[in-house]
């Protein structure tokens, strides 16, 4: 495997924390720092389960080091027709589910066995849900998509180790020539599953595509309604959409669209340049309410932007969050970037983490409103809007809260509103050391998180301290003192 002191070496279909993530300096292989955790404003930390507690499990040769204890990787929510709340948690291991119905007490149930334990696609897994089902994707070479029933889950007791399976029906399917994908997100309201960056199988009579030598990143669409464990294909886009999707049933401003199902694609990087050349990657907005004649609204690059990674839209639909897991290492001046994008001239000592905000309301229209800097020098990852604030996992920072504001003239903005650190090992300035020898360690701490529990209960996942399970603190306060 090619890594950053051999740029010339680099994959050019790589993703970022391939190449990067076997070179650490030591955090992943301490014990799991438990909390609470004394970086900490206006949350409260309630529970965590270690990796290796859920199943999570190391990957051989190059990653044995930085993987031992097991690692994290994406998370999503479920609540049961009773109440009960989940946490689904994707790992090295598998997917574990963990009852966080009493936050102080999170319960491990088991974990899906890895279709191919100790392989590198290990490291990515995602998680949708649609009604009682889970579905869980990774980027095991070969894989099928794994669907689990989680109406079975109230009625299950606390795994008795930390190897059990998770005693629930699954199943799996590969329809369309599907071998394995990045992403997975799942328009509940509607019941189509959008997996992006999928690896299809080779031969035109066997992906639904219908390509002979299929790109790296493509697009399945599923339709979970026909059969919720067998789905049919509903489409399948060629090159398109290799990093994630916001799939919604739009009630934004924009009356033309009111109604209709639109989809944010982010799609990584811009793949057409030569390296050196790049600018950054393209983010659009579909009309998918036709899955056989899909409309593109918009295709856009965002300024500064280098990867576009993730998104979510406020409750009015009418602003768009972006952010972007490559642009604080080009801003850093990491040697290893211009194969995504073209590094800057005058690198900064301070690449401050930063949020895109876009003016969606109208949607074939968009406009660049600003890049919203954190007091962070982390690298951001996955986020979630709920009702006015916006719910962050950023690896070296942890869990971020941002307050949406809006002012007279309904403009958008952000501020700081609270945070929890959960790796506090790791310094504030981490983008600037060890550039070269260290790559990884900016890449530890939170993956993903999900907030949407009716509960209030917040739930992360912390690539090495495990799962987080928080929630905002009901009086402001700092430190320590926010978990008594």
């Amino acid at each position: 495997m090619a890594l950053a002191h051999d740029p010339n070496g680099i994959d050019p279909d790589a993703l970022a924390l391939e190449i990067v993530y076997s070179q650490g300096d030591g955090i992943e292989t301490l014990p799991v720092a438990k909390g609470p955790f004394p970086d900490t404003e206006n949350m409260q930390f309630l529970g965590q389960i270690a990796p290796e507690a859920m199943g999570a499990l190391p990957i051989p040769g190059a990653f044995a080091e930085t993987t031992a204890k097991g690692i994290l990787n994406d998370i999503w929510g479920w609540t049961s027709p009773a109440g009960e709340e989940y946490a689904l948690v994707g790992n090295t291991g598998g997917m574990a589910v963990v009852r966080v119905t009493d936050p102080g007490n999170p319960e491990f149930l088991g974990s899906l066995e890895s279709q191919a334990p100790g392989d590198i696609g290990n490291l990515w897994g995602d998680v949708g849900v649609f009604g009682n089902y889970a579905y869980f994707t990774s980027e095991i070479a070969g894989s099928e998509i794994e669907v689990v029933d989680l109406s079975v889950l109230d009625g299950l007791e606390p795994a008795p180790s930390s190897d059990t399976v998770l005693p629930a029906p699954t199943s799996r399917f590969s329809t369309g020539g599907y071998m394995g994908a990045h992403n997975i997100q799942v328009n509940e309201e509607t019941g189509f599953a959008y997996v992006a960056g999928v690896h299809l199988e080779d031969g035109a009579a066997n992906n639904a595509c219908g390509a002979d030598e299929p790109a790296r990143f493509n697009t399945l669409i599923y339709d979970l309604n026909t059969d919720p464990t067998n789905p049919d294909v509903a489409a399948c886009l060629d090159n398109i959409g290799e990093h994630d999707f916001y799939p919604i049933v739009y009630d934004g401003p924009d009356e033309r669209f009111q109604g209709r199902e639109i989809v944010f694609v982010f799609d990584g990087r811009d793949r057409t340049l030569p390296a050196g050349e790049r600018i950054g990657g393209f983010t659009e907005i579909w009309d998918a309410t036709d899955k056989d004649n899909i409309d593109v609204l918009a295709r856009f690059r965002t300024p500064g932007m280098v990867f576009s990674h993730q998104g979510w839209t406020t409750e009015e639909q009418d602003f768009l969050f972006i952010n972007d897991e490559l642009d604080e290492l080009v801003n850093a001046g990491w040697s290893f970037t211009d194969f995504f994008a073209q590094p800057v001239d005058d690198p900064t000592n301070k690449p401050a983490t930063g949020t895109y905000i876009i003016d969606v309301r109208e949607l074939d229209n968009p406009v660049f409103v600003e890049r919203f800097e954190h007091d962070t020098v982390s690298i951001d990852h996955n986020f979630i809007v709920k009702d006015d604030k916006l719910y962050q996992a950023n690896y070296t920072s942890g869990t971020r809260v941002l307050q949406i504001e809006r002012d007279e003239a309904g403009m958008v903005s952000l501020s700081e509103f609270g945070h929890m650190d959960t790796e506090p090992r790791l310094q504030k300035n981490i983008l600037n050391l060890n550039q070269e020898d260290k790559f990884g360690t900016a890449f530890l701490g939170q993956w993903g998180i999900f907030p949407l529990f009716d509960s209030g209960t917040i739930v992360a996942s912390d690539r090495n301290n495990g799962l987080i399970v928080m929630r905002l603190s009901d009086a402001p306060c700092k430190g320590i003192k926010c978990s008594k």
